[in-house]
């Protein structure tokens, strides 16, 4: 009863009862055992087993569900990966064949990381300080060590997608010898940023909620940044899904607006006043993914959920699949979707959310059809499916998602639905643009 209360999921009415048959079941308990009769005694021996059974399933229970929350709740850090590479053909295949090697270097906001990387590679290859080259973007480094102005190449692997864009068969022209995890926080860039905080027109647009916030009497914007690589959530990544989730809390009502991947756009801190990909804007940090939509739409987005859509995906198959609306009939694979309503387990809401190539308007369909299947577990989480195995689906969430609302606002939230069980109605918009290849 302690973890029940402590946990705060759980409504006080809900409480209430609670209290009222544990109090019920240690009188009828008591009773018994105090009984002449043994087959009387009997059964309260038995009763009070079974309940302290019940009491240590539920507090393991809570005591896990609390632990999945913390796992994904009040996210404070991520993992950069911190490469060295050198060209394709060169003789080296790990740091210590590196000894009197040039390095090229590309900092950013990761110069910390750098440095760290650069006192690991000086201790492994033996040769105390080494040569260092500082190059202004990713891009001149990676034409530096293939041109053979370096002999290696330092910097973040995020980097290495903006690189194939750019270079053709990069990948193949340059290879990975060395490679390291450090945790760092997402507001490195806004801190490196010398802008006035008001550039944006929201005034107050990074100053997230507080902790203690409630979630339940105001509407806020939530940025829905969606992964689609291995290895964990908290891994730095291009963002492939951009919707920003509206919540209404007072009228239950969900706005989900898809922006396409590849919207040429403008990221702070980090573009100036060049364009580039919305995609790119995560591998500055999803924080730069949510400074960059604030500033094409005038908005305040206060808070980010991170998921990894592979992984996600198994949750369809935990709650027994989901009924997705497809505004489209295509096919993809041996996969065949029906205009209207389709049935649809994990693999197949997979490639539901990843098909574009299929379509005329390609990544704007493609977002269509990714709020589908958010809008298709959405309505599930809100059935009787949920109670199958809470459990479960809390263990694959927790491994899919990443967000800054802190565990008690979740609980808080959790407690509030639970108990005016309210019915969610849920929209959807995409934007469009103008397409262009040059």
């Amino acid at each position: 009863l302690a973890l029940m209360f402590s946990c705060g999921m759980i409504p006080l009415k809900y409480m209430g009862i609670a209290v009222l048959i544990a109090l019920l079941l240690l009188a009828l308990t008591f009773l018994a055992v105090r009984s002449r009769n043994t087959a009387v005694r009997s059964v309260g021996i038995i009763l009070a087993v079974l309940t302290c059974l019940v009491c240590v399933i539920g507090a393991l229970l809570i005591h896990h569900i609390m632990n999945k929350l913390n796992q994904m709740a009040g996210a404070e850090t991520q993992i950069e990966n911190i490469v060295v590479m050198v060209n394709d053909t060169d003789r080296a295949l790990a740091i210590a064949d590196t000894p009197g090697y040039s390095f090229g270097v590309f900092e950013g906001a990761d110069s910390e990381l750098i440095d760290q990387m650069i006192d690991d590679v000086q201790q492994l290859n033996g040769d105390g300080e080494i040569q260092k080259r500082v190059f202004d973007s990713p891009l001149t480094l990676a034409e530096a060590l293939l041109d053979g102005d370096v002999d290696a190449a330092i910097c973040n692997k995020a980097y290495l997608s903006l690189l194939e864009d750019s270079v053709p068969d990069y990948s193949k022209q340059a290879k990975i010898i060395y490679e390291k995890e450090y945790e760092t926080d997402p507001d490195r860039w806004e801190r490196m940023s010398a802008l006035d905080e008001d550039q944006t027109g929201t005034g107050e647009s990074m100053d997230e909620t507080s902790k203690n916030a409630s979630l339940t009497d105001h509407s806020f914007n939530v940025l829905i940044s969606g992964i689609d690589v291995d290895g964990p959530i908290t891994a730095t990544s291009r963002s492939d899904v951009n919707i920003i989730m509206t919540v209404n809390p007072m009228k239950h009502r969900i706005l989900l607006t898809s922006t396409p991947r590849d919207y040429y756009v403008h990221i702070p801190y980090v573009s100036g006043e060049e364009l580039d990909k919305l995609t790119h804007a995560g591998i500055y940090g999803v924080k730069t993914s949510m400074k960059t939509l604030e500033n094409l739409y005038g908005v305040r987005i206060s808070d980010y959920i991170r998921i990894n859509f592979d992984s996600l995906i198994r949750l369809v198959d935990v709650l027994g699949g989901v009924d997705v609306k497809s505004e489209v009939e295509f096919s993809s694979g041996s996969y065949h979707f029906v205009k209207g309503m389709n049935h649809l387990n994990g693999d197949q809401a997979l490639v539901f959310s990843r098909v574009r190539h299929a379509f005329a308007d390609g990544d704007i369909q493609r977002g269509k059809n990714q709020m589908s299947v958010l809008t298709a577990i959405l309505n599930k989480l809100q059935s009787r499916a949920l109670l199958k195995n809470p459990a479960d689906v809390l263990d694959v969430i927790s491994q899919s998602m990443q967000t800054s609302f802190s565990t008690s606002q979740i609980t808080k939230t959790i407690a509030w639905q639970l108990e005016n069980r309210y019915r969610w109605e849920i929209k959807r918009q995409s934007v469009t643009g103008s397409s262009d290849t040059s």
